[in-house]
């Protein structure tokens, strides 16, 4: 069994025009031995418009977990009002997580400054929660962990969702005095992704985590199609060729590495 700890279940439906109900009922008949229907998902609302959308899913499913933060890339257009508003979201029962936030330079490196900026507020707003952190870096290793080091995060369970970086800034975020573990996505199938594929051989198997981050990042072979929590196979028996151990093995760690981060 396995969780899908990161994905946009309403991204997807936009993505690939299919609802989440005719998702789960095409997974548990799916005839392909590589896709199957996760033991539970958490659903990332990173946009505040998203917020509400998040809370009914929850509410619905039963293995539909929630998380609420605001992504890097509304930098210029998130308010007070939201940051309240994702506060009162986190109180949430079935909320696990605070995230994702963070930093990402990729598209819009002359915002660093406010980006910064609004990470550290953010993470300061997380750990006030008491939930587990989930975070997006993306192009911005010496920055994030800069930040990072500068807050109290001792003992706290932070997600590094969907890593792309290399193996040095996985070291360097494993060193730091928090409980970090890192996610991988279909990326660690793709060609170019060597450095993802090196960083996970040095990662300790009891900080791994399986993720989607479904719409997006499909593994091959179905890479440029809307990605859905069924690919994890894909994604798992990867790193467990990555790892030369066994996908069972695979799945167990990472199960219960779920249930230490999560309390799924």
């Amino acid at each position: 069994m396995f969780v899908d700890t990161h994905c946009h279940i309403d991204s997807y439906e936009r993505h690939a025009g299919e609802s989440f109900d005719a998702l789960l009922a095409r997974l548990r008949d799916d005839g392909d031995p590589n896709i199957e229907l996760p033991e539970a998902f958490i659903h990332v609302a990173c946009d505040p418009a998203d917020f509400e959308r998040a809370r009914e899913l929850s509410e619905k499913h039963p293995n539909v977990y929630a998380a609420y933060g605001i992504h890097p890339e509304y930098v210029d257009t998130e308010t007070p009002d939201d940051e309240a508003r994702m506060l009162e979201y986190l109180k949430h029962p079935k909320c696990v997580a605070c995230g994702e936030f963070g930093l990402d330079y990729h598209y819009d490196p002359e915002s660093r400054p406010r980006q910064i900026a609004l990470f550290e507020r953010h993470l300061q707003l997380a750990l006030t929660s008491g939930k587990p952190i989930v975070l997006h870096l993306r192009e911005a290793d010496d920055d994030a962990l800069a930040v990072l080091r500068g807050a109290d995060i001792r003992n706290k369970n932070i997600h590094v969702h969907c890593f792309t970086g290399t193996p040095g800034f996985a070291e360097a975020l494993l060193a730091l005095d928090a409980n970090i573990y890192i996610g991988f996505t279909g990326i660690i199938t793709f060609k170019n992704a060597q450095n993802v594929r090196d960083a996970a051989a040095i990662v300790p198997d009891s900080r791994m985590l399986l993720e989607t981050d479904s719409p997006y990042m499909a593994p091959i072979p179905y890479r440029g199609k809307p990605c859905h929590s069924g690919y994890i196979p894909y994604i798992a028996n990867k790193l467990a060729e990555v790892k030369e151990k066994p996908v069972e093995e695979i799945y167990r760690q990472v199960r219960e590495n779920t249930r230490r981060c999560y309390g799924i």
